[in-house]
C-alpha cells in the first residue's frame, strides 16, 4: 500500500499582539491519503488530527505521520490532516515557541482554512471527524466548539481543556505554552514582569468555561496518573457534556501517564485492518477505542 501525502500552505489572518492590527501569515499543513482514495470514486472520510506540543507540522514533516493511530486510520480508508496552527514567521516575530499554538484564534482559523483547502481540492466528505492529543485537545475542542465546520465525532488523548489551570498555572516545557498564551492573547504584566492571566481576553477559547453545548459525540482517553495534563479537568468536561445530553465517554486508564495510547496489552483481534505498508500495527485499548468511535459515526468506504 502506497500512502500519498501532500504538504500545503494556507494564509491565516493573525491579530498582532498588543496591537489592533491584523497581518496575514502562511501556515503549514499536511494531508495523508489512504490507498483507497481516488479523485473520482467514492468520497473519502477525513479525520483532522490535532498534534500535541511535542511536535509540529512543517513543509516536509509532521508529528502525526509516525503515530500508530494515524497509520491505523490510513490502513482503514480514512484521510488524515493536520496544520501547525501557528505560522512560523508569526512565532519568530513575537518570540513564541513554534510547537505551542495553545488552541488560539490563530490555530482555529488555520484549521478551518485547512479544512476548506482539503474539501475544495480533494474528493472528501464534507463532514469530518476530529481528534486531538495533549495540546491538540484544546485545538480540537475549540475547533469543534467554533461550529465553523461539520463534525461527526470528536476523540482525544489526555486533552488540554483549561487555559488557566493547565496552560497558565501548570505549563509544560518550562513555561513555553504560558508564554505563547500570554503573548497571543496580549496579557499585561505586573510590576515583577510576570504575565497576568485575563479570562476575558481568552473568552471563547477556554473549553472548560465554554457556554456552548458540545455539538457532537465525544470520547476522551486519559490516564489517571498523567503528570502533565490534569485528569480531573477532562472528567469534568465529559460530565458537562453528558449533562448537555451529548453522548460522551471518558476512558480512565489506571496507568500510562501522558501516553494513553501506549498503555496495556496489544489487542489480538482489533476491529480494523492493522497492516500498514506491510507493517503489523500494535493496537492498544486507547487506539482501538478512538478508532471504534470514529468508525461508528463516520462509516467510511474501505
Amino acid at each position: 500500500m502506497v500512502v500519498r501525502k501532500v504538504h500545503f500552505s494556507i494564509p491565516v489572518e493573525c491579530a498582532l499582539p498588543y496591537s489592533n492590527n491584523i497581518k496575514i501569515y502562511n501556515d503549514d499543513g499536511i494531508i495523508l491519503f489512504p490507498d483507497s482514495y481516488s479523485d473520482d470514486g467514492a468520497a473519502t472520510r477525513l479525520v483532522i488530527s490535532c498534534h500535541g506540543a511535542g511536535g509540529t507540522v512543517t513543509t516536509n514533516d509532521s508529528q502525526i505521520e509516525s503515530q500508530t493511530l494515524t497509520k491505523y486510520l490510513l490502513a482503514n480508508g480514512y484521510a488524515v490532516m493536520d496544520v501547525n496552527g501557528l505560522p512560523y514567521e508569526f512565532a519568530d516575530e513575537f518570540g513564541i515557541d513554534i510547537r505551542n499554538n495553545v488552541g488560539s484564534p490563530i490555530a482555529i482559523q488555520s484549521y478551518i482554512k485547512a479544512y476548506w483547502y482539503c474539501i475544495e481540492n480533494y474528493n472528501l466528505h464534507k463532514e469530518v471527524c476530529v481528534h486531538g492529543g495533549s495540546m491538540g485537545g484544546i485545538s480540537s475542542t475549540n475547533l469543534v466548539l467554533s461550529g465553523k465546520i461539520p463534525v461527526l465525532v470528536q476523540t482525544g488523548f489526555c486533552p488540554v481543556l483549561d487555559t488557566y489551570n493547565e496552560i497558565f498555572l501548570h505549563p509544560w516545557s518550562n513555561g513555553l505554552p504560558k508564554t505563547a498564551l500570554s503573548v497571543i492573547f496580549s496579557f499585561e504584566k505586573d510590576n515583577d514582569d510576570e504575565y497576568i492571566y485575563d479570562e476575558v481576553k481568552v473568552l471563547g477559547y477556554n473549553p472548560i468555561n465554554s457556554k456552548k453545548d458540545h455539538p457532537c459525540p465525544l470520547l476522551f482517553c486519559h490516564s489517571i496518573n498523567d503528570p502533565i495534563v490534569d485528569f480531573e479537568t477532562t472528567k469534568q468536561y465529559i460530565e458537562q457534556a453528558k449533562r448537555q445530553g451529548i453522548e460522551a465517554e471518558l476512558i480512565a486508564l489506571p496507568d500510562g501517564k501522558h501516553e494513553p495510547q501506549d498503555y496495556g496489552m496489544y489487542i489480538d483481534k482489533p476491529i480494523g485492518n492493522r497492516y500498514y505498508n506491510d507493517e503489523l500495527l500494535n493496537i492498544t485499548v486507547a487506539i482501538e477505542s478512538v478508532f471504534s468511535w470514529i468508525s461508528k459515526y463516520a462509516n467510511p468506504s474501505i
